[in-house]
């Protein structure tokens, strides 16, 4: 009984372990193979102060490699789509406190213990050329940042990876 128990738990945390964290919205006819060529963009929104350069032309890059892995060609002049990477710092929200005769009250569903740096948010978003319209879209949180938003390129290929993961699927 006991290892049935320990199996079921560690089935659990595996499973649970390599879930990907990108949430993803789409064209219900969205399919990748039905596209030749691409461009990959930086949002204008990702100029930040608070999202460094190199990681910004990390991504660019990573992207641009990826998808010609998988077969597109990247075409500056006429591409079916536009890749657009949004990098973003989210505010930390401060625990929310206030004064009740003679105890203070805060908000207990609110932790704030397990980070102590603003949020970071990576977006990408594939656009038809012709028409301008949004054909999928991918969000997830990268990591939390102190002063600026650095990633290494391990950690830029492990995001990409991600966001790929559930493009092509």
């Amino acid at each position: 009984m006991y290892k049935k128990i320990l199996a079921l738990l560690s089935l659990i945390v595996i499973v649970g372990c390599s879930s990907n964290p990108v949430s993803v919205e789409k064209v219900s006819t969205f399919n990748l193979q039905d596209f030749d060529s691409f461009v990959v963009v930086i949002s204008d929104k990702s100029e930040e102060v608070k999202v460094s350069p190199f990681t910004n032309a990390g991504f660019k890059k990573e992207f641009s490699e990826q998808l010609q892995n998988l077969g597109l060609t990247e075409n500056l002049d006429n591409p079916d789509f536009k890749a657009v990477i949004s990098l973003s710092v989210e505010k930390k929200n401060k625990r929310r406190s206030a004064r009740r005769y003679p105890y203070y009250y805060y908000d207990p569903f609110y932790d704030d213990a397990m980070y102590q740096g603003d949020r970071s948010i990576l977006r990408l978003t594939l656009y038809d050329v012709e028409n301008g319209d949004p054909l999928w879209t991918g969000i997830r949180s990268t990591q939390y940042v102190d002063k600026e938003l650095r990633l290494n390129q391990e950690q830029i290929s492990k995001y990409v990876q991600s966001f790929l993961s559930e493009l092509v699927n």
